[in-house]
């Protein structure tokens, strides 16, 4: 004997689905980040010390930019951001190959770009507005004068 789906199972199905996409989202955030950071550090360092730096932090930098796009962004503008930094780190790993090292500008422009990207958001950006829930108070008797 069979039972007919009830609403409620389809709508456990649904908020699990969506639970299971916030987890995708939040790794692909983590990862990306984590990417990009490792990258754009080993960029950092390779410029401060006057090293030389294949394709290969360029194109961790450029995977992270990718992967951290696709968890953060929702708006439209997600997959031409996507595909240009993609564009971007494919050419420079070619042009980087050709050349066989990173040249100083390459990497300056990495490095200082990305701090220059990170300061505006932190100080331009608009914040999101904090709320603060209170629980709705109950009625109070009217205040009567004492009388005396």
């Amino acid at each position: 004997m069979e039972r007919a789906p009830k609403p409620e199972d389809h709508q456990d199905e649904q908020e699990e689905e969506a639970e299971g996409e916030r987890h995708v989202t939040a790794m692909q955030k983590f990862v990306g980040f984590v990417m990009l950071v490792l990258g754009w550090l080993q960029l950092l360092l390779a410029l401060s010390s006057g090293s030389e730096a294949t394709s290969i932090p360029f194109l961790i930098f450029f995977a992270g930019v990718v992967i951290f796009l696709s968890g953060a962004v929702t708006s439209w503008y997600k997959y031409p951001l996507m595909l240009a930094a993609t564009i971007a780190g494919l050419a420079l790993h070619y042009h980087i190959q050709s050349l066989g090292a990173a040249t100083h500008w390459e990497k300056a422009v990495i490095v200082y770009g990305t701090i220059i990207v990170v300061a505006y958001f932190i100080l331009f950006a608009k914040k999101p507005i904090r709320r603060i829930n209170l629980p709705p108070s109950s009625p109070q008797p009217p205040i009567t004068p004492p009388q005396g």
